[in-house]
């Protein structure tokens, strides 16, 4: 808990001491020590967010519904495999076979539980 609490506190401090450094630099108009540090890798993060910059704009209301497409074809592909999948366990176990056809409405129905409704669509069968 005071781990967390001395985490936080030092991250405050860190961010009020970034921005306390970069009034100064924008006061005078001279770099700071950390600006300096970080001029070397000025073109390496330009070229980064550069390059996301043109990924992002081919991005439209068309790319992105067939993108969404895409995937969602997909995931379900994969989802209806376990569906499969699980079915045919169910089918192979004679319980999850009733159980099945149970949900299904096709279960045995017998005259002396059954409302007669239910014995209506037995007869129907």
């Amino acid at each position: 808990m005071y781990t967390l609490i001395t985490i936080f506190y030092v991250s405050f401090l860190a961010m009020i001491l970034m921005v306390a450094f970069k009034r100064h630099e924008v006061k005078t108009g001279k770099p700071s020590i950390f600006s300096r540090l970080g001029q070397g890798s000025d073109h390496i993060f330009h070229s980064i967010f550069s390059n996301i910059h043109k990924g992002l704009s081919y991005v439209n209301k068309h790319t992105f519904i067939a993108v969404a497409q895409w995937l969602t074809f997909h995931v379900l592909v994969r989802v209806r495999k376990v569906y499969v999948e699980i079915k045919h366990k169910a089918l192979a176990n004679p319980h999850g076979k009733h159980m099945i056809d149970a949900i299904r409405g096709r279960g045995e129905v017998k005259d002396h539980g059954a409302s007669f409704y239910l014995r209506k669509i037995a007869e129907k069968k």
